[in-house]
């Protein structure tokens, strides 16, 4: 399966084993209607197939082989996309757990995330312009977001390849673990912790953010003000005062 959802954690395997771990486009296609309908999911975990790297990036055979390549990446494209789009709207965060490479289309759904753990082997390469293609899956869009204009420019065009300790510098990456083995487990437990968090100031922290990079400052104090005073007015808000106050573990709302 492409994606399981358990105490409502989904987890995603991005890539196919049996070619290459290159994405696993018909299951990314699966996870996006998942991820947009089902409400029980409170945090998501990106990964390779048990035991391997995260992503190679897109079937470059496949592409070779195809008779109107054109056409191809089209078609691909549009699965790719959604997934892309559901990962970015649902209302719960996203941690991708890069262990060994990211590549190309393996690199856009990294940073789509909306965290992201990686090991010593961790390794983030655009890969694009080695086969003369654009970028798809929105690193175009993201990665100057993460990193800013001109470096997003220099990493892509140059397909600059970063290793763990260049991307947690850059802001790609927020933990690295001591071990590659431990890149997964580290990236659950985080889910888990997110997962038992205030869904309601969640969800509210999530749209804040992502709407910080189209709003004007006055614009944003006013959907940050609107925003606090619904989760104040919350059971969770309720909750969480009063767990402070006597100075307990907040029961938050399934």
């Amino acid at each position: 399966m492409s994606i399981t959802v358990e105490g409502g954690i989904a987890t995603v395997i991005v890539s196919d084993p049996d070619r290459g771990c290159s994405l696993d486009i018909p299951g990314l296609d699966h996870a996006a209607t998942v991820l947009r309908e089902d409400d029980s999911i409170r945090a998501v975990v990106l990964q390779g197939p048990e035991g391997m790297g995260f992503c190679n990036g897109g079937d470059v055979k496949a592409f070779a082989a195809a008779d109107d390549p054109g056409a191809y990446l089209a078609e691909i494209a549009a699965p790719f996309h959604r997934f892309v789009s559901a990962l970015r709207a649902i209302d719960a965060p996203s941690i991708a757990a890069v262990r060994g490479f990211a590549a190309g289309g393996g690199m856009s759904i990294a940073c789509a995330a909306t965290l992201a753990v990686g090991g010593p082997g961790t390794r983030f390469v655009p890969a694009y312009p080695t086969i003369g293609f654009s970028t798809d899956g929105g690193l175009s869009w993201t990665l100057p977001r993460i990193v800013g204009q001109r470096q997003a420019a220099r990493i892509i065009l140059a397909n600059q390849i970063l290793d763990s300790s260049e991307a947690q510098r850059l802001g790609l990456l927020g933990d690295v673990t001591g071990t590659d083995e431990d890149v997964v487990p580290h990236a659950r437990a985080m889910a888990e912790k997110l997962a038992a968090a205030s869904r309601t100031a969640t969800t509210e922290i999530l749209r804040l953010l992502r709407a910080s990079d189209a709003s004007a400052l006055g614009e944003h104090l006013d959907a940050e003000a609107a925003a606090i005073a619904r989760t104040a007015g919350s059971a969770d808000g309720r909750e969480g005062v009063a767990a402070f106050l006597a100075k307990r573990p907040p029961r938050f709302e399934p």
